[in-house]
């Protein structure tokens, strides 16, 4: 229990809640922990990024640094520290300017050497974020066609990186973000807004690179792993328009409530009277090649061959879960209740759902999800659901996530609790601190979008 108890920090607890089959509890850590593993960035991208000789090679794409007069190396996102550590690992001496913007609290201690640290604000963007992007567009006036920019992005690059459009402000743009969060809007819709409120996404960034050669490596939390998505695409063509930023508001009912300047920016864009993000096929990214290194399916194998040592029958279902939060718990607190019929299963699914904030709780779509999955099971039922993100934090919360298991229910009877109570209220975190069950690793310095877990024991 000693490896797994550095990282599920509530490891004790998962263990009392299980005390009558301790060995569920250790099982269920052990594959939180191989998934996790699998996408720690430092060694993630030391996996797929080779250096021989001068040839950089990556995913079959490969390039000569003969030709470079310099290097550098600059990372954006929740995974940022990790990424730039194992790219500097490869590259050694190689680089000549390393640029690091990641949420504040990471560690940044695995990074040493020279270079330019900016902490940012997540999901909400705020000052600290807009200073490091006017100093990295300042750090770009420099680049030269002999400059090669490796580009590393990971989920969360677009709070920590805002840029706002000219006309919109910065609390603009962080009161658009939280409407949407709140409405529900799928990170697709969220950064497609994005986009067309910002200087550097969806594009952009690569305009400001120019005319440097660009390599980015991405880490994607997006579901199906649209790379125009992943931290709003900002070295990507941009195949989305302002009429289609203007449906999402409207769609996710918050077009009336958002700041005036932001209604007449993407009118404007409507009417043509604005320029577009750069579009698929712009010169602008002749010299601009994207690149997937890792993703939540990344977790999901290593959890099935985890699973498969521990003595379980693993499948992955779904690399590319979307929804609301408490209806997916519904279905996979359904299948947890199917699969007693069928001892040592383990199925794995990989995604991101969402939460349409009613009430003022606190939780996250990972713990509402878990409680949602809890009021399908039944006494007796062997089965659980676990679900948690994989950068540790699932809200405004000190939790991943939660594990909904007929353990619970007895609790709830002797406490006099109403499950349903708290998902109207969204408070999933209060319910499962009064219960147990929450899945607690602190930030991770990864980010792969969500896990949930439905694990059938062996016996």
């Amino acid at each position: 229990m000693a490896a797994l108890e550095g990282l599920v920090k509530n490891s004790a607890e998962l263990m009392r809640l299980f005390r009558e089959r301790e060995q569920v509890a250790v099982d269920l850590l052990r594959l939180v922990e191989a998934g996790l593993a699998a996408v720690e960035p430092r060694s993630l991208t030391r996996r797929k990024v080779v250096l021989k000789n001068n040839l950089l090679a990556v995913d079959g794409f490969s390039l000569d640094l003969g030709g470079f007069r310099s290097v550098w190396v600059i990372a954006v996102g929740k995974a940022a520290p990790g990424m730039a550590r194992g790219l500097m690992d490869v590259l050694g001496g190689r680089v000549d300017k390393c640029v690091v913007v990641a949420p504040r609290g990471s560690d940044l201690s695995m990074i040493g050497g020279s270079l330019h640290v900016y902490l940012s604000s997540h999901p909400i963007p705020d000052e600290s974020g807009l200073r490091a992007s006017e100093a990295l567009l300042e750090m770009l006036k420099d680049v030269s066609k002999d400059t090669l920019i490796i580009f590393l992005v990971s989920g969360g690059a677009s709070s920590l990186l805002p840029a706002p459009a000219e006309g919109v402000s910065l609390s603009d743009k962080a009161e658009a973000t939280r409407l949407l969060l709140s409405s529900g809007a799928t990170i697709e819709e969220l950064n497609i807004v994005r986009k067309h409120l910002s200087s550097v996404k969806g594009g952009q960034l690569a305009r400001a690179m120019s005319p440097a050669r660009v390599l980015s490596l991405i880490l994607s939390d997006v579901p199906g792993d649209k790379l125009e998505v992943i931290g709003s695409g900002p070295t990507l063509p941009d195949p989305s328009t302002f009429r289609d930023a203007y449906e999402v508001l409207v769609r996710r009912n918050v077009w009336t409530d958002l700041p005036r300047a932001v209604r007449e920016r993407i009118e404007a864009g409507v009417a043509g009277r604005l320029e577009e993000t750069p579009k698929p096929g712009d010169p602008l990214f002749e010299r601009v090649t994207n690149v997937l290194i890792g993703s939540v399916g990344d977790a999901l194998e290593a959890v099935v061959e985890a699973g498969s040592r521990l003595g379980y029958r693993g499948l992955i279902l779904s690399r590319c879960f979307e929804g609301e939060a408490s209806s997916l718990g519904l279905l996979f607190g359904t299948m947890a209740l199917e699969l007693e019929r069928r001892p040592g299963e383990l199925f794995a699914l990989g995604g991101e759902s969402t939460v349409n904030v009613r009430g003022r709780g606190r939780g996250g779509r990972n713990q509402e999800l878990a409680l949602a999955a809890l009021t399908r099971l039944k006494e007796g039922c062997r089965n659980i659901v676990a679900s948690f993100g994989t950068d540790g934090v699932d809200g405004p919360t000190d939790a991943a996530g939660g594990v909904a298991c007929s353990e619970q229910l007895a609790i709830i009877r002797s406490l006099g609790l109403n499950p349903r109570d708290y998902l109207e209220t969204n408070d999933s975190y209060t319910f499962f601190k009064k219960v147990g069950g929450h899945i607690v690793t602190g930030p991770t310095g990864t980010n792969v979008g969500d896990v949930v877990l439905i694990l059938s024991p062996k016996n």
